[in-house]
C-alpha cells in the first residue's frame, strides 16, 4: 500500500517540469596525499524517490512538484512512531545537481526496469508493500540481516544510510552502517578466482579523471534479489555492475551505475541518485544479524493463529 500511496502522491505533483539543474563544471575536489580526488568521509542517503518512475512523470520535477511531494509524504506519515523519522522528519525526493528526481532510473527512458519473462516472473512481489510473497524465503535479505543496502549497485532508503570511504594508494575501502561488510575497492587490478563468489562481488576500480570508475563481477547466485523501493532488483552470478563515483561540490557526491545482466534484463539499465555529505563523520554500530528474531516471531505468529482458527472451527 505505501509504495502504491507513494506513487499517487508523486503523479498527484505533476505539472509543468522544470529543470534548475545547477553546474559543477567549475568544481575541483580536493586530493589526498596521494593526488587522486578525495572521496574520503561520511556519506548518507535519506530519500523516498523509487527505483522505477511512475507512469506519466517526467525524470526531472519542478521545484513545486518537490514541494506538492514533500507534503503528501508529509500526511503519509502521521500516526508514525517512528522515532528516525520524527527527528530527522519525513524524507523527500533525491536531489541530483539540483534537480529533483521521480526515480532511480535514468535509462531506459521510460525508468522502468527492463526485465525480461524470467525477470518479470522473479519479481512480481513488493518487499515494502508486503504483497506476492509465497514463502519465507522471499522475505528480503535486508530483513534477514544478510543483504547490505551498500553492495553494489548501491541503493537507498526513506531511512538515512550512512556510507564511509577511505582511500590509500591502491585501495578504496568503503563501509556502509547498514548490515554490510567492508567492500574493498582493488585500484591495482587484483583478480579473484572465478569460484570465490559473494553478494557484493569482487570491485576492481580505477580514476577516469577525476572519477572514480568500479566494475564489479563474481556475484553469488544464491539470492538474486536486492530490496528496493518497489520491485526487488535482480543481480545474478552473470552480471557485470559498473559504478562511476564523482564529487561535484563539497556536500554532494554524484554516483551512477549500469547494470549488465542478460540473465534477467533485455538490454543494460542505468541509475543514479546523490549522496550527500555528513559532518559527523562517525559511523554507528548497526547490531543486525543473521538469526535475528523477526522472521522467527512472525512465522511462530502465524502458526498460533492457525491453531486458534482451527480451534474456532471445531467449536
Amino acid at each position: 500500500m505505501y509504495i502504491r500511496a507513494l506513487a499517487i502522491a508523486l503523479t498527484a505533483c505533476i505539472c509543468n517540469s522544470l529543470s534548475f539543474a545547477q553546474s559543477a563544471d567549475t568544481y575541483v575536489p580536493p586530493r589526498t596525499e596521494h593526488g587522486q580526488p578525495d572521496l574520503q568521509g561520511v556519506w548518507s542517503t535519506r530519500f523516498n524517490t523509487m527505483l522505477e518512475r511512475p507512469e506519466g512523470l517526467p525524470l526531472i520535477l519542478s521545484p513545486e512538484q518537490a514541494t506538492g511531494f514533500a507534503q503528501a509524504v508529509h500526511q503519509a506519515f502521521e500516526g508514525n512512531t517512528d522515532p528516525d523519522i520524527d527527528r530527522l522528519g519525513a524524507p523527500t525526493l533525491v536531489m541530483v545537481k539540483g534537480e529533483y528526481r521521480s526515480s532511480v532510473i535514468v535509462y531506459p527512458e521510460n525508468g522502468v526496469l527492463p526485465y525480461n519473462e524470467l525477470g518479470i516472473q522473479m519479481s512480481s512481489y513488493q518487499y515494502f508493500d508486503g504483497t506476492g510473497f509465497d514463502h519465507p524465503e522471499q522475505r528480503p535479505g535486508v530483513e534477514r540481516c544478510t543483504e547490505a543496502w551498500g553492495a553494489p549497485p548501491m541503493r537507498a532508503f526513506a531511512y538515512q544510510l550512512f556510507h564511509g570511504i577511505v582511500q590509500t594508494a591502491d585501495t578504496i575501502a568503503l563501509m556502509s552502517e547498514e548490515v554490510n561488510p567492508l567492500r574493498v575497492i582493488h585500484m591495482d587490478g587484483q583478480s579473484r578466482p572465478d569460484v570465490i563468489r559473494t553478494l557484493e562481488g569482487h570491485s576492481i576500480g580505477h580514476w577516469e579523471g577525476d572519477t572514480l570508475v568500479v566494475e564489479t563481477a563474481h556475484y553469488s547466485s544464491i539470492n538474486p534479489a536486492r530490496a528496493t523501493m518497489g520491485r526487488p532488483m535482480l543481480i545474478s552470478a552473470d552480471a557485470r555492475v559498473t559504478e562511476r563515483f564523482t564529487r561535484v561540490s563539497e556536500t554532494e557526491l554524484f554516483y551512477q551505475y549500469t547494470v549488465d545482466d542478460p540473465v534477467y534484463y533485455t538490454e543494460p539499465w542505468r541509475g543514479e541518485f546523490s549522496f550527500t555529505r555528513d559532518d559527523s563523520g562517525h559511523i554507528y554500530e548497526y547490531s543486525c544479524h543473521e538469526g535475528n528474531y523477526s522472521m522467527v516471531g512472525a512465522l511462530r505468529g502465524e502458526r498460533a493463529q492457525e491453531a486458534r482458527a482451527a480451534l474456532g472451527q471445531k467449536e
